[in-house]
């Protein structure tokens, strides 16, 4: 019998996304990426504050979600997250493997 999964705050149901032990690194180097991404926007001066603003917001997305991935681990080495937020880290983690 599998054991349901739910956020302690919200009550919200939680799915196995990935390992996080093979995983974590990945969502470290998507933040990584973000933070370049912020500051070379900021020293292109022809960067737009739209454009600026759209980077900084996926900074503290991707901070969300490796909160999330690093919270929710299960004694089994497997993360939860709800079923919105494991899509998102598993786009992350597709992209990181697309690029290696």
């Amino acid at each position: 019998m599998t054991k349901l999964y739910r956020d302690k705050i919200t009550g919200e149901k939680l799915y196995p996304v990935c390992s996080w032990e093979k995983n974590q690194h990945k969502l470290y180097n998507a933040l990584d990426r973000a933070h370049n991404r912020v500051s070379d926007l900021y020293e292109d001066n022809t960067a737009s504050m739209d454009d600026i603003d759209k980077a900084e917001e996926w900074v503290e997305e991707v901070e969300r979600l490796l909160e999330i991935f690093d919270s929710h681990v299960a004694s089994n080495g497997l993360v939860y997250a709800s079923y919105q937020d494991g899509l998102k880290i598993k786009d992350i983690i597709w992209a990181y493997n697309a690029r290696h």
